[in-house]
């Protein structure tokens, strides 16, 4: 078994794999998606069982089907590669996908901080600052 962040990983699975798939559930998550949502919302073209292979690292994804993903959770191709930690053609840095980037927070963690920040979202929308 091999360490990643906070998470164990058998040895002889690949990294690259592991890592996609790791950040492919939690933007997924972050978006209070369950992968049958995700299967419906795109016509069928990913399949709830093809997901959870891609999110557990059992199955590579093809780089244009990883696109189209990225382009339906709204981040970049680079983020879900481990590239980059910003949305690309985009100005402002996602918060989200900062904490996601981050193997070390814990879920409890993550979810903390994703409340706060809707919180500060409405604050800001109730005072006409969005």
């Amino acid at each position: 078994m091999a360490e990643y962040g906070n998470r164990t990983i058998s040895k002889g699975w690949n990294m690259y794999e592991n890592d996609v798939g790791w950040r492919l559930r939690h933007v997924r998550e972050s978006r209070d998606l369950s992968r049958k949502d995700v299967e419906n919302l795109t016509g069928s073209e990913f399949k709830e069982s093809i997901l959870a292979m891609y999110e557990n690292g059992r199955r590579r994804i093809p780089t244009p089907r990883l696109k189209r993903l990225a382009d339906f959770y709204d981040v970049s191709i680079g983020w879900l590669m481990g590239e980059a930690v910003a949305q690309d053609n985009k100005k402002d840095v996602s918060v989200e996908a900062l904490l996601m980037a981050d193997p070390n927070f814990s879920e409890e963690e993550r979810r903390l901080m994703l409340d706060v920040l809707e919180i500060i979202k409405a604050k800001r929308r109730a005072e006409g600052k969005i």
